[in-house]
């Protein structure tokens, strides 16, 4: 059995390369052979997995926008193509009929004339775009965001594409004259695509995709600021349809109560109206600036709505500072709507009760009324006024934003006045804010007016608003209440400030006129019994004052006095003998060096003594004719 199974073994060895031998002829190729047939099987795992990959690739939503995204564009650029080459067919027909318009002088006629032959070469995108809106809306709901917002983006960059390839074509509104060019259906129909969308998040609650829809819309607002009207004097139109799309979209979400959707609506808002008075007409912001103000509003009305109101605020103040940046030369109208935009935010949320410790008024007003803050307007203003202080004489751009701050100013006392009088009727600690920006914008005023690059007929204009806003603090009710609670906020020492700056910048009529109305304020507070001592305290800031100012100061201080105490609102005899005490108290410590607690405190101790002395005992003696001999013996 053994020798059996060794000759079976024998004969199996032998036969097989005798069969391999009958399949290949010579054996010296064996080995390519089996390299070839190695490389083969390699070759086609390789081309199995770049299909498989491929076939990942291809269900990859991602990359199928972006398939879509070239194949539109190249069929844009096919247009753009078709619509050159016919320009030489069409150009003698088109100069034919051609009007002498010197609005239309450098459109591209003929390839407007060969796109209404041809009116349907934007069907291929307008599929393109729905495509793509569907994508954003299945996606959306199943809660992949990041596909739902490439979408958006795909829609974003068709219609970049879009303008690049319709060109010189387009037509803006003309207020005067219907122009049947000017509306484009391909613009109209993304921009409904986009509110649908955007209904179907409200419908779903889904803030995400309502925010994404937004920002969608915002970037459209760029995209068409792009467009090339064919003029410089043209308005964006269809920047403007966009805007306004936004504005609309973000006011369709206040009834429903997603707060954080309206703080990046009004952010979107603002950013688009800074676009739109970077790039066109100011005039074109007021609606938007209107929009954001109204949305604002809603805080008012509740509560979890109070930041959206704080961002209304800012995104205002951002526009204000812009326009006053603005290179245009008529800001008047676009300033105007702002600041009554500003006034209708505040005053109605002055009506909502204001909390006792952290004030919600000054919190959520305060991104354009904060004196402390340093994103605050005052702030920016400032920093402003600094640079134009430091311009040279010559500088254009410089004389451009001094136009336009005088005519911001213009105007500005009204609504400050409105203001600041319904901050103390509702005993609001808005009023500390109100009190401090009116000296405040003031000073930055009166600084502007001196700057080397300001102009005879800026400057005063500059100083005659600079007057008016100041003198809104005359304004302040003579009732005992009002009084007690304004001068919480050191009224007294504000005015005098304001009359300090003024003089120290050169304004001499100016800072008389803010020491006027620091003696009416002294005298009309002085009446009562406040515990401030603000009869004191005005009548020694105004001798320091007098004193700095000079010989005809002190004489005509001493005349004001006079003719407030013989007048019928003249303080009680008790009240004046105990100021003329205090008076005296002070001037008996006029030559200790002590801690200054106040500007006027400051005043006093920096003034010539020699002068201030004898003046405060005269005053004192015109305040207490029983104490005439004291002033003399002490």
């Amino acid at each position: 059995m053994i020798a059996h199974g060794s000759i079976l073994s024998k004969v199996g060895a032998s036969s097989k390369p005798g069969a391999i031998q009958s399949t290949f002829v010579d054996q010296a190729r064996l080995a390519h052979v089996v390299l070839a047939a190695s490389w083969a099987v390699v070759f086609i795992l390789i081309s199995f997995m770049y299909a498989y990959r491929r076939a990942l690739v291809l269900i990859n939503p991602l990359q199928q926008l972006g398939i879509l995204i070239q194949d539109t564009r190249k069929e844009l650029r096919t247009w753009a193509r078709r619509a050159q080459r016919a320009i030489p067919l069409l150009e003698p027909d088109v100069s034919a009929s051609s009007t002498t318009s010197p609005s239309d002088s450098t459109h591209d006629l003929a390839r407007t004339a060969f796109f209404q032959i041809n009116n349907r070469w934007t069907d291929g995108t307008k599929r393109a775009v729905r495509h793509a809106m569907s994508f954003a809306g299945r996606y959306a709901e199943q809660g992949d965001y990041e596909v739902s917002g490439v979408a958006l983006n795909a829609v974003v960059g068709i219609n970049a594409a879009y303008i690049e390839s319709k060109g010189k074509t387009f037509y803006a509104n003309n207020s005067f004259v219907e122009n049947p060019f000017s509306s484009d259906g391909f613009i109209n129909d993304t921009l409904e695509h986009l509110r649908q969308n955007l209904q179907s998040g409200i419908a779903r609650r889904d803030e995400q995709q309502i925010e994404q829809t937004l920002q969608a819309m915002a970037a459209l607002v760029r995209v068409y600021l792009g467009i090339d009207y064919s003029s410089p004097h043209a308005s964006k139109s269809h920047a403007q349809l966009a805007a306004g799309y936004l504005a609309s979209a973000v006011q369709s979400v206040v009834p429903h109560g997603m707060a954080d959707v309206l703080l990046e609506g009004q952010r979107l808002m603002g950013q688009s109206a800074q676009y739109l008075l970077a790039h066109g007409d100011p005039n074109d912001i007021a609606t938007l600036s209107e929009k954001i103000a109204l949305i604002a509003c809603t805080g008012c009305a509740k509560e979890d709505y109070r930041p959206v109101t704080m961002e209304g605020m800012a995104q205002l103040a951002n526009l204000t500072f812009d326009l006053l940046r603005s290179g245009s030369r008529d800001i008047h109208f676009a300033v105007g709507e702002v600041r009554r935009d500003v006034a209708l935010v505040a005053k109605l949320f002055l009506n909502v009760p204001d909390t006792p410790l952290s004030s919600s008024h000054s919190t959520f007003l305060g991104p354009y009324y904060s004196s402390t803050s340093m994103q605050s307007l005052r702030s920016r203003l400032t920093a402003l006024a600094n640079a134009i202080s430091e311009a040279p004489p010559d500088n254009t751009d410089a004389q451009s934003v001094i136009r336009n701050i005088e005519r911001w100013a213009d105007g500005l006392y009204q609504t400050e006045k409105e203001l600041l009088l319904e901050a103390v009727k509702v005993k609001s600690h808005f009023t500390f804010d109100m009190i401090h920006w009116i000296t405040g914008v003031t000073e930055i005023l009166l600084a502007v007016s001196n700057a080397p690059v300001c102009d005879h007929h800026s400057q005063d204009e500059l100083q005659k608003h600079a007057r008016w806003l100041v003198a809104t603090l005359t304004w302040i009710p003579d009732d005992k209440e009002s009084v007690t609670f304004v001068e919480n906020f050191q009224m007294t020492e504000s005015l005098f400030e304001a009359a300090i700056g003024a003089r120290n910048r050169g304004c001499d009529e100016i800072a008389r006129e803010i020491g006027e109305s620091l003696l009416s304020w002294t005298f009309k507070g002085g009446r009562y019994q406040t515990g401030w001592g603000i009869l004191e305290r005005g009548l020694c800031g105004l001798a320091a004052f007098a004193v700095n100012g000079g010989d005809e100061d002190i004489s005509l201080l001493r005349t004001a006095v006079v003719s407030k105490l013989t007048g019928t609102s003249a303080p009680e005899q008790e009240i004046r003998d105990r100021t003329a005490r205090e008076i005296l108290g002070r001037v008996a410590n006029l030559y200790r060096q002590g801690h200054w607690s106040s500007r006027i405190e400051m005043a006093i101790a920096q003034s010539d003594h020699a002068k201030l002395g004898p003046l405060l005992r005269e005053i004192a003696g015109l305040l207490s004719p029983g104490m005439a001999h004291q002033t003399h013996t002490i």
